[in-house]
């Protein structure tokens, strides 16, 4: 085999990530995402896979098929969906955080269970619909550290139980809209306080440990039939003391191939993470990971770089030849599974009414669990003084722009004036002390506190929101506390509810999308009030 030909073959085993939106100049991560002319040269040379993010779902179902003509052949098409296709694509249906589904697990362990499945095949069937093949889901990493600011949310529980359970009922959704699925990260990213787009996280477990906890939702799912298994990058030193879990022939082939007998494909999580990254060349990560055992290499910084050096890896013999066949050969089955549908299935992804109605049902699905999801202590209402405040923390204003934002906007109906604080913004904490608000500020206006608060990649440090705990003690203490209310973490809303008084109102939702805001605030607001209020005043922006 010339190399030429030998580098096309290797090139099938590289993911690289692209817009979903169709012009270079709308890539929300133009340093992430190839421009249109380097994603047509690379998949005109072979790469084998795309992972998208941004734009509409109409737009992703054009891109996909102008991909899959540059390309030539089957492609893996997919995208980290852990919360509903609209989590990533706008457009699309938006589910709870699987934590949330969770919260319902400890209440009615068959209604949360059922709720899991239904969301893995809406999830799946959607994203099929504008596109996708492969759903980089189910996480499952079991959220034993509340101080960890990666998983988090993203995670279906704090006990392997809850999450073995959940992400089966999930995989078994998925699976019936014929979907391929991905279980992560491997062995497990529950127990850490770093997170691996930032630095390298360290596990203390051993094996044993990992045997009985992180592992047994992977056993469990891989009894199920995964279609494929992510690396997360982990050091687990007490494993292999050298090299990330990525890079880690102790932790791919002694403990996922040899140990759980897994035999589909394995795909490292991005190696543009810092985690990687900041060590090793692209170069020396593409060929240190196809050497621990994986098939499929995600994201390398410099895609290039990647290719070459595997193939070259592979040219001067360094790997078998037989390792290239056996992962090309995992990859191709997985695709067969999936690219002969029948006639029926082709017929329904060209018909935009049995889309729309799909689509339609999710929606109504997706708020009928939010419903079972909040919670809003026993009578809490809340009525609005002259000049009280709506204090509203966010950490991403892509929440806000450009569109109806309720917490925002259902206070400010019924008289309250929002004030909105952000990392980015100018800081309401006196200088001395962050656990103090600077009340000055506030006149002697009673605060109504919402928090949007979650875990999430790259949030780092500015997941440390307990500093909140003291500072709503005070304004309770000095009688300017209104209510609060918090959107996302379980951990900081556990905390506030053992330390305010229960005549104070108080709010949880696991969700943060408008349709939690809306629910939430209907039943602490006068609704009928706020219903007026928003259509006069929408009514005038229309016509102004």
């Amino acid at each position: 085999m010339n190399k030429s030909d030998l580098r096309r073959k290797v090139a099938e085993l590289f993911i690289v990530r692209a817009s979903g939106f169709n012009l270079d100049s709308q890539r929300l991560y133009p340093n992430l995402e190839e421009s249109n002319s380097n994603l047509k040269r690379l998949l005109e040379e072979g790469v084998g896979g795309v992972i998208f993010l941004g734009g509409t779902v109409k737009e992703l179902e054009i891109r996909c098929n102008v991909l899959k003509k540059w390309s030539g052949k089957p492609l893996l098409l997919c995208a980290d969906i852990e919360e509903g296709v609209g989590q990533r694509f706008y457009g699309g249906t938006k589910f709870i955080p699987p934590m949330g589904i969770s919260q319902i697990y400890k209440k009615d362990k068959n209604l949360a269970i059922s709720i899991a499945e239904k969301i893995g095949y809406f999830t799946g069937k959607e994203a099929k619909y504008i596109g996708l093949n492969w759903l980089l889901a189910p996480v499952c990493d079991i959220n034993n550290n509340s101080n960890n600011p990666v998983i988090n949310l993203r995670a279906w529980g704090e006990e392997p139980e809850t999450v073995k359970s959940l992400t089966c009922a999930f995989l078994r959704g998925v699976s019936r809209s014929k979907m391929l699925t991905c279980a992560k990260h491997f062995p497990g990213h529950g127990n850490s306080e770093v997170d691996s787009h930032l630095d390298l996280p360290e596990i203390q477990n051993d094996l044993f440990k990992l045997d009985k906890f992180e592992l047994i939702p992977f056993k469990s799912l891989i009894n199920q039939g995964v279609n494929s298994i992510m690396i997360g990058h982990l050091l687990l030193s007490k494993i292999d003391p050298i090299y990330p879990a990525t890079l880690s022939k102790r932790v791919v082939t002694d403990l996922l191939r040899i140990k759980l007998k897994y035999d589909g494909l394995v795909v490292s999580d991005a190696l543009v993470m810092n985690a990687i990254s900041k060590k090793y060349s692209s170069g020396m990560a593409a060929v240190m990971a196809f050497e621990a055992g994986i098939d499929l290499i995600m994201m390398p910084k410099d895609i290039d770089e990647a290719i070459d050096s595997l193939t070259d890896a592979f040219y001067t013999e360094k790997i078998s030849l037989e390792r290239l066949l056996i992962s090309r050969e995992r990859r191709k089955k997985q695709l067969d599974l999936i690219i002969n549908e029948n006639d029926l299935e082709k017929e329904e992804l060209r018909n935009d009414d049995i889309k729309n109605k799909f689509s339609l049902d999710a929606s109504r699905f997706s708020n009928s669990i939010i419903k079972n999801s909040i919670f809003v202590r026993e009578e809490s209402s809340i009525k609005a003084e002259v000049n009280d405040i709506n204090l509203v923390q966010i950490d991403n204003f892509d929440q806000i722009s450009n569109k109806f934002f309720p917490a925002l906007d259902l206070p400010k109906a019924v008289g309250f004036k929002n004030l909105i604080i952000h990392p980015l913004g100018i800081s309401p904490w006196q200088k001395t002390n962050k656990k103090f608000l600077k009340l000055e500020l506030f006149g002697n206006s009673k605060i109504l506190v919402q928090l949007f608060v979650r875990g999430k990649p790259f949030i780092g440090l500015d997941y440390q929101n307990d500093h909140w705990i003291d500072a709503i003690k005070i304004l309770e203490i000095e009688e300017r506390l209104s209510g609060i209310i918090i959107y996302g973490c379980p951990y900081l809303y556990d905390k506030i509810k053992k330390t305010i008084n229960d005549t104070i109102p108080l709010a949880y939702s696991p969700s943060q999308i408008e349709e939690a805001q809306n629910q939430i605030l209907a039943r602490i607001l006068q609704l009928k009030i706020v219903q007026k209020e928003i259509d006069k005043r929408s009514s005038k922006e229309f016509t102004d």
